[in-house]
């Protein structure tokens, strides 16, 4: 398998309001960047396991285990939420829901 994608994992430290925009916008801290296989989820997968089609779900595996907490994902810009973190002996799988915000 190649790891030749990167995602950066982030944690929210909690909401803050953004004068520029007028918003209370989710407050994240920088993240860790990995390399990571990125692979999308199909629409029959994410019907059967998820219950929805209107989900656009991603999946990422890590090299090694991932230990600390991570609720946010970047991947190619594109921000996502974190569904579900496997960490197994050998390697992290995290499952993601791509979004528009974060909320």
């Amino acid at each position: 398998m190649r790891y030749t994608d990167r995602v950066k994992l982030h944690k929210t430290l909690g909401r803050g309001y953004n004068p520029e925009t007028g918003k209370n916008e989710v407050i994240v801290d920088e993240g860790v960047l990995l390399p990571c296989n990125a692979s999308p989820v199909t629409l029959e997968k994410t019907a059967a396991v998820f219950g929805s089609l209107n989900k656009k779900v991603a999946t990422v595996r890590l090299q090694r285990p991932y230990k600390d907490y991570a609720d946010k994902a970047v991947i190619e810009g594109q921000k996502y939420n974190v569904l579900r973190h496997i960490p197994y002996k050998s390697e992290s799988v995290f499952y993601l829901e791509g979004v528009s915000e974060w909320s």
